[in-house]
């Protein structure tokens, strides 16, 4: 209903306690800051009137003033957070009450630091291990072709001029091999065939070892590696991998203890690592709007009214010497700055902000239209969708969509079209398209074409006639009283409107002559419009807006009167596409019964209805639902609202 009153603040302190203060201010979040360096250049600064021995130490530090030049690197710190985060199986979650206490952010990341050293350490020995323990299992694989060999293994390792090795080919390409034999410098045995492959052993003299090479490529062969340290029979060496594999399984777990008692002992402090990094994060971002001394830094901001008080304790608990805060209203705009604007609307209206926004948000010294647009637009939307079913399926969707997906605007705005769509159902006597359930409390759409299509426009003309007036008190609210006064959506643009009306009713329905003294304000009012500057300069001396209008500005203004003409007619004839939505609603339902009353069979009836209505509520919901938006922005919009300001937005995280 309105834009909330904002204050300017300013924090200034020493240096050193700057953390402190940004990390107070960000929990508070109600700051919307600005650029200091703007805000100490500019006239607005100011200090308070007393020469006290604080405030001359602060008027010696604007020379020196610069923005903050360092910025704190995070990715080790980022990367220490991800790494323990995985190791130890933590989901990120942002939590306030992690950041709520006092706490150093270098020591408590050092501390993490090492621990990530030692847990790093452990995790490498483990990795080490498990590919010992893979390498070990590869070898009892291998191992179990030569079981029924009863000789030392380490008879292939201690060969001088032999050389032993264990392939793997497919039977193909041992037919090919076997083909070939003269010509391999190799003695090769076969000591298992294990589905589609053949497992050979084969021992050659070292001299032509590289032609065998050249022959097992050729039959795309695998090498199955051996255990070369180990002595023994090939039983014994069995029993002595699987020992190893069980022992440094032992060690594995022995070190996923070591990691387990860590997570135990840190547990807590490890889930508090994320918010606290993202915090540092924060305030490191936002100490490029802070302006630094020799010894102070200056920050600037703007604070809603009613959160100014709890800021100030808030920065009083740190009880920091030295700390400067001041408030002040904003009693002009700030060169540099733009007040930000927050809204404040009643729960009924509030979702409907969103669809202000995506045609601007309201400047800082503008009237909040979020009321009249969340009104009107849900008038809107009933009377070109009105029926009791369709809304109430509408309000029912809304409510599944703000509480399952989690979407609250769009849920609430769907369930208040529903509403208004159930509203106008019962004035129309719809259910589902139907009319035959319900009487109507108003009008039938299609029984009264007529009268349907006067009231959209007369409705219309009510709605553009409010658009006019709040547009003149928005101009009058921002000491705008050009526009206010003589502008095309002021007052002479209001009264032009007006007497057009007037003049269409007078001559085409009344058929009746005008009087002269309207013809003659008709004519002197587009002047007035054009001529609007220096009308201002000769009513309003004090106009600074003023400007001589040149030929070029004259013929192109000119044009913007005969614009101006036509929108006025179109934008009230636009206001038909109401009534005509509304039949449009009536005429689909007609279709689909239609159909339905040629189907052979009950069920196949039902069935088309219940499709006809899922058609009608999806496909015309969604074009009422951009129609009567297209209503709001192009027809009444364009008369009261610009919408050019920066919406509030406090620094804060979560």
């Amino acid at each position: 209903m309105s834009v909330e009153e904002m204050k300017i603040m300013r924090i200034i302190g020493p240096k050193y306690f700057l953390n402190r203060v940004l990390h107070r201010v960000i929990l508070q979040g109600s700051v919307h800051m600005i650029e200091a360096l703007t805000m100490v250049n500019s006239a607005d600064f100011f200090l308070p009137l007393a020469l006290t021995e604080k405030n001359i130490e602060i008027m010696e530090e604007k020379p020196f003033l610069k923005p903050y030049s360092s910025s704190k690197d995070f990715t080790e710190d980022e990367r220490i957070l991800k790494q323990l985060y995985d190791l130890f199986d933590l989901k990120t979650d942002f939590k306030m009450e992690f950041l709520a206490e006092e706490y150093d952010y270098n020591s408590f990341m050092k501390q993490f630091s090492d621990i990530y050293k030692i847990a790093h350490s452990t995790v490498n020995e483990i990795d080490t291990i498990l590919q010992e323990i893979k390498k070990n299992k590869e070898y009892l694989e291998n191992l179990k072709y030569l079981a029924g060999f009863n000789f030392d293994i380490s008879f292939f390792n201690n060969m001088t001029y032999l050389v032993f090795r264990l392939v793997k080919i497919s039977i193909e390409n041992y037919d090919k091999l076997k083909q070939n034999y003269d010509n391999i410098p190799a003695i090769i045995l076969k000591v298992a065939v294990e589905g589609k492959e053949v497992i050979l052993l084969t021992a050659t003299i070292e001299t032509l070892e590289e032609n065998l090479e050249k022959i097992l490529s050729s039959v795309n062969y695998t090498s199955l590696s051996l255990p070369a340290e180990m002595k023994g029979t090939v039983e014994e060496v069995l029993t002595r991998l699987t020992e190893e594999i069980e022992e440094k399984q032992a060690s594995i777990e022995s070190l996923k203890g070591s990691l387990e008692s860590y997570k135990e002992r840190y547990g807590v402090e490890l889930k508090k690592m994320f918010s606290r990094v993202e915090m540092e994060k924060k305030i490191e971002t936002l100490k490029s709007k802070i302006a630094m001394g020799k010894k102070l830094f200056f920050m600037f901001g703007f604070v809603p009214a009613s959160a100014v008080k709890k800021l100030n304790e808030e920065l009083e608990k740190e009880t920091i010497p030295g700390l400067t805060i001041l408030t002040d209203g904003i009693k002009k705009t700030y060169r540099g700055t733009t007040p930000p604007t927050k809204l404040i609307n009643i729960k009924l209206f509030s979702p409907f902000e969103s669809l202000v926004k995506m045609y601007g948000t309201p400047s800082y010294r503008e009237k909040d239209p979020t009321l009249f647009f969340g009104l009107t637009y849900m008038l809107i939307f009933g009377a070109m969708f009105g029926d009791v079913g369709q809304g109430l399926v509408l309000l029912l969707i809304g409510i599944f969509i703000k509480y399952f997906y989690q979407k609250r605007d769009f849920g609430e705005i769907l369930s208040r079209l529903g509403l208004s769509s159930m509203f106008f159902g019962f004035l129309y006597g719809s259910v589902f398209g139907s009319e035959e359930i319900l009487p109507a409390l108003i009008m039938r759409p299609m029984a009264n074409i007529n009268n349907l299509l006067v009231s959209a426009v007369v409705f219309g003309v009510i709605l553009i006639c409010i658009s006019y007036i709040y547009g003149i008190f928005n101009a009058v609210k921002e000491k705008n009283l050009k526009e206010g006064l003589l502008g095309e959506n002021g007052l002479a643009g209001f009264l032009f409107y007006l007497l057009l009306l007037y003049t269409v009713f007078q001559i085409f329905i009344l058929k009746e002559h005008l009087f002269p003294l309207i013809v003659i304000v008709l004519i002197i009012l587009p002047f007035i419009i054009l001529f609007k500057q220096p009308l201002a300069h000769l009513l309003l001396p004090a106009d600074k807006f003023y400007k001589k209008l040149s030929a070029n500005e004259f013929i192109e203004g000119s044009f913007g009167i005969i614009e101006m003409l036509l929108s006025m007619l179109s934008n009230t004839i636009s206001f038909l596409r109401v009534g005509a939505f509304a039949l449009n609603h009536v005429g689909l339902y007609i279709a689909f019964l239609t159909l339905a009353n040629m189907m052979k069979t009950s069920w196949g009836s039902w069935a088309v209805l219940v499709v006809g209505n899922i058609v009608i509520l999806s496909l015309e919901g969604l074009i009422v639902f951009i129609q009567a938006l297209r209503l709001e922005y192009y027809e009444l919009f364009s008369k009261y609202y610009r919408g050019n300001g920066v919406e509030y937005s406090p620094e804060k995280i979560s």
